[in-house]
């Protein structure tokens, strides 16, 4: 008897301890709830949306200001592409002397301005000047030397497009390309940041769930070690409630590494205005189900996919590209024609015109090996681009069929789940009643509150489900940053302001 009575006596002292250790009013500093919770409503931190932080990932992210570079990509091909158009400077002067005599005394100074026409046509203003005893005849001129007015063209080919004409079409098609390229880029960086904001939303949620369970646990423990010293209930259900909450405080510290790690997950998309790293301390939304989509709906988002999709505009855009090459392949099957007529003056007046110079240039292959070659080559990569589009349209459907399949799944999960939580939430008072006037159990009432945590839980986890897969939904129909195309244009002329 004495033995049991020490072994009571000594259950007593430990509960004892460890309940004043753990106080509600007075909570253990390694054990701060409050400290892994720094944000748990609106009162202590702002509440952060998923429209804020896609407004400001696009507003700050150094990725979506590296995509920003595009337009200027763009601008600096097609630049590069009209200076095959520009007029040009040709300027040359060659000076010897020999015993004190000129020997070669050369002077050519001139503009060729070719045009964006058919025929590709080259406008030729030329003055040349050759003195000096040793000089070629077909370059000795007077002193006064000679102007010349000319034109040059190609007959035969050059109508449909040449080179030059060929490397402007495809730089026009440079800002479309990156504007889709833009928004394929925007919208993947726009899909991450929404799972990651929505996997933080899930942790903290969970967070909360954990950290609601722990707390009951430890006004359970204090309320049991009490009746326990009173003699009113036995030592072994002090002993139980101690080991419930050291239970649910590993619980809590699991939910509490897994939040922050989302967190810091989360926080890679957000910047300060500068350029640093933003500080990061908000509070999360309690998430609602997203809207559902509807059979119609369904059969209009593969139709706005196929015009939206960026995936598809770069191919397309692409395409044209190849097709552009495939013409100046085909016209450089022709024979290489050069005609050239020069106005030839040799006064001091340059209007003064008296001879005329004509010229004619063939440059012609006898197999043309290079040129169908070229043909070939453009219309095999035409025919695979034909091919990657209409798998990449099948991959397009696919991907909202999957996400409006992930869609519909998940808000059935949610609402049974929802379901599961208010059934779950009746049982958890009934047997909290039970247990308060005495027909019930320590063990089952903890089994009921744990059973309420996984229903709460797997309820924020199904509705977290279904708004993942709706941005999933919204990045495979292409729209995913149309709501903030317009206010990232404004933000380059300072038009938008900060959070």
């Amino acid at each position: 008897m004495i033995p049991r009575v020490l072994a009571l006596t000594f259950a007593f002292a430990l509960v004892g301890v460890t309940a004043q250790a753990q106080r509600p009013g007075e909570p253990d500093p390694k054990n701060n709830t409050s400290a892994a919770v720094p944000c748990r409503s609106a009162d202590d931190c702002p509440v952060l949306t998923l429209d804020d932080v896609r407004r400001r990932v696009l507003r700050t992210s150094p990725s979506a200001r590296a995509n920003r570079l595009e337009d200027q990509r763009a601008a600096a091909e097609v630049l590069n592409a009209r200076g095959g158009f520009e007029p040009a400077l040709v300027s040359g002067y060659e000076y010897k002397t020999q015993g004190g005599k000129d020997k070669l005394n050369v002077l050519r100074s001139g503009v060729r301005w070719p045009f964006d026409l058919p025929a590709s046509p080259t406008l030729k203003v030329d003055y040349r000047r050759g003195l000096g005893s040793s000089i070629d005849p077909s370059v000795k001129t007077s002193r006064v030397g000679e102007t010349r007015f000319g034109l040059s063209f190609s007959p035969l080919g050059g109508f449909r497009t040449d080179k030059s004409r060929a490397a402007l079409d495809k730089a026009q098609l440079a800002p479309r390309r990156a504007d889709a390229l833009q928004a394929r880029k925007r919208n993947q960086l726009l899909l991450k940041a929404s799972k990651a904001y929505w996997d933080w939303v899930k942790a903290r949620r969970s967070l909360d769930v954990s950290h609601d369970l722990l707390q009951l646990a430890e006004r359970r423990q204090a309320l049991v070690t009490k009746e326990a010293r009173a003699g009113e209930i036995p030592a072994v259900d002090s002993i139980d409630a101690a080991r419930t909450t050291a239970d649910r405080q590993a619980t809590l510290e699991k939910a509490r590494r897994t939040a922050r790690e989302k967190r810091i997950r989360l926080a890679t998309f957000l910047w300060a205005e500068d350029g640093s790293p933003a500080s990061f301390r908000y509070a999360a939304p309690d998430p609602d189900l997203p809207a559902s989509v509807d059979t119609l709906r369904r059969a209009e988002a593969v139709e706005l996919a196929r015009t939206r999709r960026p995936m598809l505009q770069v191919m397309d855009l692409k395409r044209q590209k190849t097709q552009i090459e495939q013409r100046l392949a085909q016209e450089r099957l022709r024979p290489k024609v050069k005609l050239e007529a020069q106005a030839v003056s040799y006064t001091d007046s340059p209007l003064n015109i008296s001879d005329v110079k004509v010229g004619v240039e063939v440059d012609q292959p006898f197999f043309f090996r290079t040129q169908r070659s070229n043909v070939e080559r453009a219309e095999i990569d035409l025919r695979d681009l034909e091919l990657k589009q209409k798998v990449a349209r099948r991959t397009v459907r696919a991907d909202i069929e999957s996400a409006l399949a992930a869609l519909s799944q998940a808000r059935r999960r949610a609402q049974s789940a929802q379901r599961n939580e208010q059934l779950t939430q009746k049982l958890r008072r009934a047997e909290q009643r039970r247990f308060e006037q005495g027909e019930g159990t320590l063990f089952v009432l903890n089994k009921r509150e744990q059973s309420l945590a996984k229903a709460r839980k797997q309820s924020i986890a199904a509705r977290i489900s279904a708004l993942k897969a709706y941005a999933t939904y919204q990045w495979a129909t292409g729209t995913i940053g149309d709501p903030y195309v317009s206010a990232e244009s404004r933000n380059e002329t300072g038009g938008l302001g900060g959070d």
